[in-house]
């Protein structure tokens, strides 16, 4: 059995004391969030052990965050936030959290077991629902946005002598990438320009489906490292998701594809993966979890191994990239 930490802009089921969340956004407005946790028992999300709590700051998100902290600093474990892609519902984003946390813990010898946090957007979990959820995420950035001003603001708070010295690390999945662009736009907007302060140790985007022009601009993602200080992002030119997305979708060439348009002028914070020499399957999309050697170079990631140092993968100078070999 383990615990699971969500924050969601989902609706609830029931205003006051809600039992589960649905596909579509909380009627209270775009950026209401509801935080709580839930547990997983044999891979399921066991729905009785659904807990929401109260819908304001110190007996919400305040007092979520401090648990949090509290059993990081004794249990001496880090936190993964993990936000999902396309075609997840808010049952499956709490199981597939569950199962990534222990992927890493069986793929690490049971050294890394970090506490996992979900934010679960309204994606209509529907295979058939893309266009839907693409404009969902999009309209998720200022819930996530506010999520992160309360984390960022919580940790500002904290006095020294309650910090837990662990690392806060983000993984974001498919479209769950383009739900952290329009976040970090919306929390430009909320700060009125002025710089992020970084949360993150590593930010993982996995399977991107964002533009491969991401870090170019700053309407999109080019201020992501303001962020954290490590960004690694995979990809995988066999990913039938992201193909999908690109050619059936009309969008343009997709991050978690081919990687970024311009390797070689991306900021130094950034590194790139390529996986497409291991990854095999049908769709290649989860490869995050599925595939054991990409699992284990995440897991040497998240655990601050430098970047040039971590087996099994090779430089390729003329790409800036590494590849898993």
């Amino acid at each position: 059995m383990s615990t699971i930490y969500f924050a969601t802009n989902r609706n609830p089921d029931v205003v006051q004391a809600p039992t589960g969340f649905g596909a579509g956004f909380s009627d209270s407005g775009l950026g209401d969030l509801r935080f709580g946790q839930a547990e997983i028992k044999k891979g399921k999300l066991d729905a009785k052990s659904i807990q929401v709590l109260p819908d304001n700051p110190k007996e919400g998100s305040e007092a979520l965050f401090g648990q949090l902290r509290k059993n990081m600093k004794v249990e001496c474990t880090e936190t993964l936030v993990y936000i999902h892609g396309f075609n997840v519902s808010f049952k499956e984003a709490v199981e597939a959290g569950a199962r990534m946390g222990d992927r890493y813990l069986k793929i690490s010898g049971n050294h890394y077991q970090p506490k996992i946090f979900v934010f679960s957007w309204p994606s209509d979990g529907k295979i058939t629902s893309y266009k839907n959820d693409r404009h969902d995420a999009e309209a998720t950035g200022y819930a996530f946005a506010r999520g992160l001003m309360k984390l960022s603001q919580f940790l500002q708070d904290a006095p020294k002598k309650e910090a837990c010295q662990q690392k806060i690390n983000l993984i974001a999945h498919s479209m769950g990438n383009y739900v952290l662009r329009h976040a970090l736009q919306q929390a430009k907007k909320i700060t009125n320009g002025e710089s992020l302060s970084r949360i993150f140790d590593n930010i993982v985007l996995a399977a991107a489906d964002e533009d491969n022009d991401t870090f170019e601009f700053d309407h999109k993602l080019a201020q992501l490292p303001e962020l954290a200080q490590r960004i690694t992002v995979y990809f995988n030119k066999g990913d039938m998701a992201l193909k999908v997305s690109d050619y059936t979708k009309g969008n343009p060439d997709r991050l978690g594809h081919d990687g970024p348009r311009k390797p070689h002028e991306i900021p130094a914070k950034i590194v790139l993966v390529d996986t497409s020499g291991v990854v095999t399957g049908v769709s290649e999309h989860s490869y995050y979890v599925d595939d054991s050697k990409v699992a284990k170079d995440i897991v040497a990631v998240l655990q601050g191994q430098s970047s040039e140092n971590i087996a099994s993968r090779q430089y390729v100078q003329h790409a800036n990239k590494f590849k898993i070999v």
